[in-house]
């Protein structure tokens, strides 16, 4: 019996190829390389391993997470940043993460090596022929390169992946694909908040690692994925005789021209409104970022701010400035257990944001807690993406499936 090792790029190529290379080579063993310093940003990375152990752990073949030397990769592709797609930059790109393969696969004492890149539409077949020979035998192993996307190869791998539910990235994988091949802005693929905000790419992870933790219970699960109006903040913040104030900027709060100088006309409770571009403040007795239940449509740029400066706010002149964006994003939502289940049980998967959230360690508590009403029916989890936002994970479950979500959780203070 012999040893194949196969460098895995991301789960949607691995899950038919690995199918189909365990097939031909009934007699060998399989190992999956997952070494990929070439995606970028980290985040990107952590959820494309995710989805490949999630996918090897299903398929029985073991994986190894080689290094995230990402540094090293941007010193080898030095000046061919502007490389199309099939061009010189991936050539080296391949030399470099097949010649790790190959010395991996020779200490491990393989007989052959091959890749998942050969599965991917976007990659030429040729090129990766020739890299994967030249470092294959500078190692003396065997490169197999193995055209599993024709006769209808690649259809089948989109149909696995889609009845898997797996994470689908939109590019390649590099920071100049990520330029070169997504449409649109990709600001907010390179920028990271605290926590897990709506949409991002830590919702999505934190969505899959719960995922991965219930199938290895045993456990029914199910994902959706839902399209929502998202909103953000680029930068805000509150003044009163150039001190700023503590605040917070309230969800779907729409941007100000400039910086706003601005006096109180108007108190309304505990509101206070200036008197240039609907600028509101809302008094709170405590400061901390509350989920938004309801989109009222008002976009009103509006702030909480602590109480005890009422009297400052009232007798001074009020600076403010605020850039925020609303984007059209996706979320998921996660049922762990039986969708007829007597009770469910929603869960926040998104963080708010001053960062409050559940834990991985408390989700995973709560799944273990309800192991035996999960089994029986008797209730089941519902993580909820973006559910600080206007609660559209959960609009979106409940009118899907027609079922009602008993009682959803609070985030945790």
């Amino acid at each position: 019996m012999g040893r194949i090792l196969v460098h895995i790029c991301c789960a949607p190529d691995a899950v038919y190829f690995l199918k189909r290379l365990r097939e031909d080579f009934p007699d060998e063993e399989i190992i999956g390389f997952f070494y990929d310093p070439n995606i970028h940003p980290y985040e990107e990375y952590r959820l494309r391993y995710q989805e490949t152990e999630r996918t090897c752990r299903q398929l029985g073949i073991k994986l190894i997470e080689g290094e995230y030397d990402l540094e090293r990769w941007l010193e080898s592709v030095k000046g061919l940043e502007d490389e199309p797609e099939r061009g010189k930059r991936c050539s080296v790109c391949f030399d470099f993460r097949l010649e790790r393969s190959a010395r991996v696969a020779r200490e491990l004492g393989c007989d052959a090596m091959t890749t998942t890149l050969l599965m991917s539409p976007k990659k030429s077949i040729p090129q990766l022929k020739e890299s994967g020979e030249k470092v294959a035998k500078a190692y003396g192993i065997k490169f197999l390169t193995l055209d599993y996307r024709k006769g209808g190869g690649t259809q089948e791998m989109f149909r696995l992946s889609r009845e898997l539910e797996l994470y689908q990235q939109d590019y390649c994988g590099c920071i100049y694909g990520l330029f070169k091949q997504k449409e649109g802005e990709i600001f907010w693929d390179l920028v990271s908040f605290k926590g897990r905000r709506p949409g991002s790419k830590e919702e999505t992870l934190f969505i899959k690692e719960i995922r991965t933790l219930a199938e290895s219970m045993n456990l029914p699960v199910k994902e959706f994925e839902f399209p929502f109006l998202s909103w953000k903040v680029l930068e805000g913040g509150v003044w009163v005789n150039k001190e700023p104030v503590p605040s917070i900027v309230v969800p779907f709060s729409q941007s100000v021209r400039g910086r706003v100088r601005a006096d109180v006309e108007r108190v309304s409770g505990n509101t206070l409104y200036l008197n240039k571009q609907f600028v509101r403040l809302i008094l709170v007795r405590d400061l901390k970022d509350r989920p938004l239940e309801e989109i009222t449509g008002v976009t009103s740029p509006t702030f909480l701010v602590p109480e005890e400066m009422k009297e400052r706010l009232l007798k001074n002149r009020v600076e403010i400035t605020l850039r925020t964006e609303f984007l059209q994003e996706r979320s998921g939502v996660l049922l762990i257990g039986k969708e007829e289940a007597e009770r469910l049980i929603g869960i926040p998967a998104d963080t708010l944001q001053d960062g409050r959230g559940f834990r991985k360690d408390e989700a995973v508590a709560m799944i273990e807690e309800s192991l035996k009403d999960i089994g029986e029916g008797k209730k089941a989890l519902v993580f909820l993406g973006a559910q600080s936002l206007g609660r559209p994970g959960q609009r979106f479950f409940e009118e899907v499936t027609g079922r009602r979500i008993d009682e959803v959780l609070d985030y945790p203070s």
